[in-house]
């Protein structure tokens, strides 16, 4: 991205101009980038929201680095997809310029804030996918991506730590604490499934993701279920019935299409095919004020 934005961008990576007209023509790869680049931008613009308002200096300073880091992230992306004619080669364009149906990410990462606990629920069920997501990537067929994942991958650690711990220390303190927590973890895990939803093209997209939906699902699944048990929160948050389930039985595993009886984005579906929620007109028109006033001009 231009001028000051790009001084907190990710150094940019080796141009692949052999690489990328050979997978320019795949939309499954389009899609695929598309799908990360956003789910990046909209999780970093909503992570920049608590900057001055978090719950103590320290963690202000540590939201901020992790807004910076998915942004900077995004720029990747964009600039990925801008080698590829994405926007006219602009990726300020792709960031900035399109409208809510032109964007992939996943439902949760655009919903308005809530109380803190709301935040660290969202971001720990992201940081998780993140954790199993990046690895993969850095397996991809596409060398251009599999560059930029394997960098990202060692960022994407440190959040994973992060939100861990958070999770892990309310669940433990108690009290009111965990009282807001669990229900959270609970109505985020509701919306969680949209990380896995395919995109557009999904046969070729699994190809340059170096890993399948199913395979991805599992391995986070089983990661989220341990933290939930190192915190003791595995009862109070998957112990109890979904919406239009009966009681006592567990809630389905998100990524298999259990949860809230509700389709669609209530559900957290339908992100990555443009269906989003009215939160997301409202963060993009925030968002993109400044470089909509004037596309063409130089910062």
């Amino acid at each position: 991205m231009k001028g000051s934005n790009r001084a907190h961008a990710m150094e940019p990576l080796p141009a692949h101009p052999a690489g990328a007209a050979a997978a320019g023509a795949d939309p499954g790869l389009v899609a695929l980038l598309f799908a990360l680049a956003d789910d990046e931008l909209i999780a970093g613009h909503r992570a920049s929201e608590w900057t001055g308002v978090a719950p103590y200096q320290e963690e202000d300073v540590a939201f901020s680095s992790i807004a910076q880091d998915e942004v900077g992230h995004s720029a990747l992306l964009y600039q990925l997809l801008a080698d590829l004619g994405q926007g006219g080669g602009d990726p300020d364009a792709l960031a900035f310029g399109r409208d809510p149906a032109d964007f992939r990410n996943a439902i949760l990462l655009e919903q308005p804030n809530g109380d803190w606990a709301a935040e660290i629920a969202r971001h720990f069920l992201y940081s998780e996918y993140e954790a199993v997501l990046w690895p993969a990537l850095a397996r991809s067929p596409y060398e251009p991506l599999a560059a930029a994942a394997a960098r990202v991958a060692r960022e994407e650690a440190y959040h994973q730590a992060h939100f861990r711990q958070w999770v892990v220390e309310l669940g433990r303190a108690g009290g009111e604490a965990r009282e807001r927590l669990a229900p959270a973890l609970t109505r985020a895990l509701a919306l969680a499934a949209g990380f896995f939803e395919p995109v557009e093209g999904e046969e070729q997209a699994a190809r340059w993701r170096g890993a399948s939906l199913e395979e991805l699902r599992r391995l986070w699944w089983a990661a989220v279920r341990q933290v939930l048990e190192e915190a003791g929160l595995a009862e109070p948050v998957l112990g109890q019935p979904g919406p239009g389930e009966p009681a006592g039985v567990e809630p389905a595993d998100p990524g298999m299409g259990g949860g809230p009886a509700a389709a669609g984005i209530e559900r957290g579906l339908g992100g990555r095919r443009g269906h989003h929620s009215p939160a997301l007109e409202t963060l993009l028109a925030e968002m993109t004020l400044v470089y909509r006033s004037d596309p063409a001009a130089e910062w």
